[in-house]
């Protein structure tokens, strides 16, 4: 919960079942599934942290760039979640400003983090002996227009944690949606994984 919770102050469904022609011609609403995992490409190490990247529901950003260009799906939505969360949360002090103001959309959560993350220092770097793995996600909450997303990580001395993020969709993109110290959601210790946790380990490559 080390790296994870620091994202907090501060993975996805891909079916639109239905979302063929039927649906278009009679004006009803696609079915969004908030339980199928994603499809994954692959997994890719942001600064220690293994993070999963979609092969239809983003990201699109380039190697080593803020990660942007997620679907507009749930699937999208938790992918953001947790690549983006990783990514800002391990920030050197040298790239975190510029993360921040890709990433995070605009509001008193990403200026207080702002102001508390100008107050540290950090090479970028995760020590290997707490990184997490990323286990899977639960939905605490989704809609066509934010979703809170509960992360779950396994520790190596294999203890477990969720971690609350929430994203809304702004400028065509998902983004991270940052607590104020006042609001935040603190990490969360758990004894086993959730029962309805869309499991993402099956994914690694």
């Amino acid at each position: 919960m080390r790296v994870l919770a620091c994202a907090t102050v501060a993975v996805a469904a891909l079916a639109l079942a239905g979302c063929g022609g039927s649906d278009e011609e009679s004006g009803e609403s696609p079915t969004v599934s908030l339980t199928d995992a994603p499809a994954i490409a692959s997994w890719s190490s942001v600064n220690g942290v293994m993070v999963p990247l979609g092969k239809t529901d983003g990201p699109t950003s380039a190697v080593w760039e803020p990660l942007t260009g997620f679907s507009h799906t749930p699937q999208g939505a938790a992918l953001a979640a947790i690549g983006q969360s990783v990514q800002l949360s391990t920030a050197s002090d040298q790239s975190w400003s510029k993360v921040l103001s890709v990433v995070a959309a605009s509001g008193e959560g990403r200026d207080a983090f702002a102001v508390n993350r100008s107050l540290i220092s950090s090479t970028g770097t995760v020590d290997p002996a707490v990184v997490p793995s990323v286990v899977g996600y639960v939905f605490a909450d989704y809609t066509d227009t934010a979703a809170s997303v509960d992360i779950v990580q396994r520790f190596p001395d294999e203890s477990l944690a969720s971690t609350r993020t929430d994203v809304i969709w702004a400028d065509s993109d998902w983004k991270l949606n940052l607590s104020t110290p006042e609001n935040a959601v603190a990490a969360t210790a758990l004894t086993e994984l959730p029962q309805n946790m869309v499991d993402l380990e099956g994914t690694r490559k």
